[in-house]
């Protein structure tokens, strides 16, 4: 195993400096130094050994690198050029159990047939929100989740019907997934340190699918016609959907959904209801 100490920025300092590499404020980077918290996140995995684990956004390997030690056969989706040639010629090219996949999450990702069964990233938090999007709309569901996000991101997640932050991500996030904020990381355990809080969100896969494969894409269209405008009523956004005002008035009577509700108070079950009823 690479011979690394990543809770010393002089180390990180040194080794971009020493390949030239600068970090690149595009793409988020910031390095998680504390291994007590990296383990920790690692933990909120479970058991790894012998598991698939797909890790978006190595960076360094910080985190790759214990998630090696304790057995993960794991694939990482790196896009920064200069981090993913460290990955594969010094730190982990040897490693049997080690792949590297190299360029946008967003695209490569849809390249991957075989879902694994984890998932775990610290993911920039500009972009976080839009690559857990995309897995659960593609349907590539593994049984677990970890990432470490903004804070008010993971709070949008886990968010509850009629709450400031809950919103079309909330319930997105929620449709396969019981969601469990798990702690939250100082600004501090970061090299640079970020202007936002950090949080770790694990995400378990539900027992039971909340609506059929058949009905998610009909799910994903109403979700975003019913916060389209937030501060719209419920059946002023569907008229984006039907033209006809009487056949709203009847898809919400079916619904038993008051026609002047906004978006923002209807619960995973209501929205769930809504879509059956058309």
């Amino acid at each position: 195993m690479w011979d690394f100490n990543y809770e010393k920025q002089k180390d990180i300092v040194s080794l971009l400096e020493e390949k030239g590499f600068a970090m690149n404020k595009k793409f988020g980077q910031n390095f998680l130094l504390p291994r007590s918290i990296r383990e920790r996140i690692v933990s909120q995995m479970g058991d790894i050994e012998g598991r698939s684990v797909f890790e978006i956004g190595p960076g360094l390997g910080s985190i790759t690198s214990i998630m090696l030690e304790k057995g993960a056969v794991l694939k990482a989706f790196e896009i920064d050029h200069g981090f993913a040639s460290i990955l594969r010629e010094e730190a982990f090219g040897d490693e049997k159990n080690f792949s590297l996949i190299e360029g946008d999450a967003l695209k490569t990702l849809k390249e991957e047939e075989a879902v694994p069964d984890l998932i775990v990233g610290n993911l920039p938090y500009n972009v976080g929100s839009v690559i857990i999007a995309d897995i659960i709309e593609r349907g590539f569901l593994p049984e677990r989740m970890v990432f470490t996000l903004q804070k008010e991101v993971v709070e949008r997640m886990g968010a509850r019907s009629g709450g400031k932050e809950y919103s079309s991500f909330s319930l997105l996030s929620q449709l396969d997934y019981d969601i469990l904020q798990a702690f939250t990381i100082p600004r501090s355990a970061f090299y640079p340190e970020p202007n936002v809080d950090s949080a770790v969100v694990v995400m378990r896969k539900k027992s039971l699918c909340t609506i059929k494969k058949g009905e998610r894409e009909k799910f994903f269209t109403l979700l975003r016609t019913l916060f389209s405008q937030r501060r719209k009523t419920i059946k002023n956004n569907l008229s984006r959907l039907f033209a006809d005002k009487t056949q709203i008035a009847d898809v919400l009577e079916k619904a038993g959904i008051d026609e002047k509700e906004r978006a923002e108070n209807l619960s995973l079950e209501d929205v769930v209801r809504l879509m059956r009823s058309y």
